[in-house]
């Protein structure tokens, strides 16, 4: 008897770690791009169209760490979060349950952006640049190690042999150049085109990178719930009533502009990339 209660409490414990318990309420995170304040003015009303969308409350979990959010959908603790294409990627690696939903669009109906390296003014990256810090919004940024790696070897610069300054968000970055605690930095070129009139200056773009997802854990909301909510999320791109146009448009400029299917092979690119990411955080 006893060897038995064991054997079903272990089998218990398998089937639980398969599939985790649906929650009553949608737990939402985006990427920490931006300042706390900004990344909750960008997501608030999207969340409330997930309410609408799902008949379900949702909630936004604000993380600092980029490691926190992968962390949590690894753990079931999240249901749904808006990645970049690199943090996505190895969501994805490490657990198959993470699915792309739908792909952000920008004001030009484009599913794709790029990353910037960026200076103080007319800063030449290749003067004196040993001992100079790179900022970061973080090790798993996209516009961090790996497109900044590329981007320098045009240089000659090692980013290996060049400290580290991670700020934790793509404002941050921005802002450790203009007030010379870093000597450049690898952001968004969204965001870096915010700071021009501080005398940040765009030095080299990447080549055009998939854009942000919106992801879902399949073991806290089960097949047939995210399928529902990809197509209203298309629907709600394609043929919004007047009503839903409304909605939309107080949602934040990186989301307002439409919505494409995501496909797990539109970032094969990125995964390409990844041969030069290091599994251990480099070293600041």
């Amino acid at each position: 008897m006893y060897r038995l209660l064991v054997l079903l409490l272990l089998v218990f414990s398998v089937c639980r770690s398969w599939a985790a318990e649906p929650t009553s309420t949608l737990r939402f995170a985006p990427l920490p791009l931006l300042s706390e304040h900004h990344v909750k003015e960008q997501f608030l009303y999207f969340c409330d169209a997930l309410s609408h969308l799902t008949g379900q409350k949702a909630c936004l979990v604000y993380k600092k760490d980029y490691r926190d959010i992968l962390s949590a959908l690894h753990h079931d603790e999240l249901d749904l979060a808006y990645l970049g294409p690199m943090p996505y990627v190895i969501a994805r690696r490490d657990d198959q349950d993470i699915i792309p939903l739908v792909r952000f669009l920008n004001r030009n109906g484009d599913s794709h952006y790029t990353c910037a390296l960026v200076v103080f003014g007319n800063e030449r990256i290749s003067d004196q640049a040993t001992n100079k810090t790179i900022a970061m919004a973080n090790p798993y940024s996209t516009c961090g190690y790996v497109v900044k790696s590329a981007l320098l070897s045009t240089d000659n610069l090692n980013p290996n042999d060049l400290p580290y300054l991670y700020t934790g968000n793509h404002e941050l970055a921005a802002l450790s150049v203009i007030r010379g605690e870093s000597l450049f930095a690898g952001i968004k070129t969204s965001v870096a085109r915010q700071y021009n009139n501080l005398g940040l200056t765009i030095v080299q773009q990447s080549e055009p990178l998939p854009g942000f997802v919106l992801v879902a854990n399949q073991r806290t909301l089960g097949e047939e719930k995210i399928v529902r909510l990809q197509k209203a999320l298309l629907q709600l791109s394609t043929h919004p009533t007047e009503k839903q146009k409304q909605c939309v448009e107080k949602w934040g400029e990186m989301i307002r502009y439409g919505m494409v299917e995501a496909r797990d092979e539109d970032y094969a690119s990125i995964r390409s990339l990844l041969t030069d990411w290091p599994e251990t955080e480099p070293a600041p």
